[in-house]
């Protein structure tokens, strides 16, 4: 995955990484310079440190080590609703990239992760071409993510990232093509609830969705769009120190209308969409009091819950600018990991499948994608 991000941290890339089940993209993990959860520095020398904000896959997955390695760097770069194919560059452009016109379908502020007083569509609404406000319309470069995100050459903007090459992938790669499969990270049975966990090393907002394809198949957007996970509606924060905690949660209808929890906590049938619950910091840009958060965090922000100990923040020029040191918010939201709980439909044959994670963000024109291998049985 990524190995070269741009200093600072408005023009870094955000990042999401798979954990459970173990994908693909985690591949170079046991590798020299990602050994036992290590990761380089941009300039491929060893020892980058969790309080740097320019390198590394942190992550946790509560008491065992968080083998991500590159996970967070495949995606797609240049990505806006409504388009045939994504630029490759410039992620924070807001701009519609092809001019096709296509109007936001996540206009409820309940849904929005940025800006969230702005009317929807209007000129202040800066985020509304960005893959979340309207799930699933970006396009993106593979169903597994691409390694660095964008084209191997040229200008690539804001938002840009480079991938450490290894003996397994390269700048450039599709997901789908180079990553091969791994023995089956998960039995799951048809009818039954399932967990899995996903983590942020920055965080821009936006949605996600889990899939299946069969593992026979090509592993295309498409054939991942034909059998969404539905979400039950539980969702968890998980700690460095294996604390769970129950976090109230969002969930979205494709046409972006909220899909309101029933009376016994339970998500409509169906539902296959959900919001990224870690709120960022107000950003430049959104009509929020600066300083505050973009929406209410779903944790408590105090670097003592529970028995947790943050380590300080880097120094500018050792490791790259400081960042807040918060638990479930802002910008670093790596020492929690989130938890949901999805429906195995009783549709489904048993076989081997690729669970598929396609999470849409706000704040930049990106989507991040991973691939891990499981199995469905009766």
């Amino acid at each position: 995955m990524v190995a070269v991000l741009l200093a600072c941290s408005s023009s870094a890339a955000s990042h999401s990484i798979t954990i459970i089940p173990a994908p693909r993209n985690a591949v170079d993990k046991d590798t020299p310079l990602f050994l036992n959860g290590s990761f380089p520095f941009p300039n491929g020398e060893p020892g980058c440190q969790p309080t740097s904000s320019v390198c590394g896959c942190w992550c946790t997955n509560g008491t065992e080590p968080c083998l991500a390695a590159q996970t967070c760097f495949w995606f797609s770069q240049g990505c806006t609703i409504g388009c045939s194919e994504c630029t490759g560059y410039d992620a924070r452009a807001q701009v519609d990239t092809c001019g096709i016109g296509m109007q936001p379908t996540i206009c409820d502020p309940r849904l929005r992760t940025y800006n969230v007083g702005a009317e929807c569509g209007s000129e202040a609404d800066i985020y509304k071409h960005n893959p979340w406000r309207a799930p699933g319309t970006a396009p993106i470069f593979d169903a597994c993510g691409r390694a660095g995100g964008g084209y191997l050459a040229g200008p690539v903007g804001p938002g840009a990232a480079m991938f450490t090459n290894t003996t397994h992938a390269k700048q450039g790669d599709l997901g789908s093509q180079v990553l091969v499969p791994t023995p089956s990270q998960a039995t799951w049975k048809i009818g039954s609830e399932v967990e899995v966990m996903w983590g942020l090393r920055a965080n821009h907002g936006g949605g996600f969705q889990w899939r299946l394809c069969p593992a026979r198949e090509e592993l295309t957007e498409a054939c991942f769009q034909r059998t969404p996970l539905p979400f039950v509606g539980r969702q968890i924060l998980v700690y460095a120190n294996g604390t769970r905690m129950p976090i109230p949660s969002k969930y979205a209808y494709a046409n972006g209308s909220v899909a309101a929890i029933t009376a016994d906590g339970q998500a409509p049938v169906g539902i296959t969409w959900a919001m990224n619950p870690l709120p960022d910091l107000t950003q430049d840009g959104s009509l929020g009091a600066a300083g505050a958060f973009e929406f209410p965090t779903p944790c408590p922000e105090d670097a003592s819950y529970p028995n947790i100990s943050v380590p300080e923040a880097a120094e500018e020029g050792a490791g790259g600018p400081k960042w807040p040191e918060l638990l479930c918010s802002g910008e670093r939201p790596f020492r929690v990991s989130i938890v949901d709980v999805l429906a195995i439909p009783d549709h489904v044959p048993p076989g081997e499948y690729v669970v598929g994670f396609r999470w849409d963000v706000e704040e930049t024109a990106q989507v991040w994608n991973s691939c891990s291998d499981v199995t469905i049985v009766a």
